[in-house]
C-alpha cells in the first residue's frame, strides 16, 4: 500500500494533468452526455473543468490531484485536449458507422447479383391474379 501511495504522489507531482484527463476520460457517459464535462470540454473553459473536477473527486488517490494544477493556462489545456479527443472519437464514429454502412451495401450486392433467386420459378399453388375492370368499358356489358 505504501509504494501505491508513492506512486500516487509522484503522479500528483508530476503528471497530474494527464492524470486529471484520463480520469476525465473514464467517466461513465461523458461522450454522449450533455453533462458539466463534456460541456466544459465544448466550451473549453478550465473553470467549468476544474469546479467539475474538483467537486466529483473521491478517493485516497485521487485527492489533491486537482489542487496540483494551478493556473487557469493549465485547466484551459486540458480541457482542450479533451475537446480534441471528444472530437476525434466522434469523427471515428462517423467514419466507422459510414464504413460499417457501406460494407453491408457491398455485401447485399453482391448476394444479390450471385443469388440464384433471381429465377422466376412456376409454382402450380400460385394465383393469378385477374386484370382490373377497364375504367372505360361499359358498366353492364363489360365492353368498351
Amino acid at each position: 500500500m505504501d509504494e501505491l501511495k508513492y506512486l500516487a504522489n509522484w503522479v500528483k507531482e508530476q503528471h497530474a494533468q494527464e492524470y486529471i484527463l484520463t480520469w476525465l476520460l473514464n467517466q461513465p457517459g461523458l461522450w454522449w452526455s450533455d453533462g458539466e464535462a463534456y460541456q466544459a470540454a465544448l466550451q473549453k473553459s478550465g473553470k467549468l473543468l476544474r469546479e467539475y473536477v474538483q467537486k466529483n473527486q473521491s478517493g485516497d488517490l485521487f485527492q489533491g490531484i486537482a489542487e496540483k494544477i494551478v493556473d487557469d493556462e493549465s485547466w484551459n489545456e486540458v480541457a482542450e485536449s479533451l475537446a480534441k479527443i471528444i472530437y476525434v472519437y466522434q469523427q471515428e464514429l462517423v467514419r466507422l458507422q459510414d464504413f460499417s454502412r457501406h460494407q453491408n451495401n457491398q455485401n447485399i450486392l453482391k448476394k444479390n447479383l450471385n443469388s440464384d433467386d433471381l429465377s422466376v420459378e412456376e409454382n402450380e399453388d400460385m394465383e393469378v391474379q385477374e386484370a382490373l375492370p377497364d375504367p372505360f368499358a361499359d358498366a353492364l356489358t363489360g365492353q368498351g
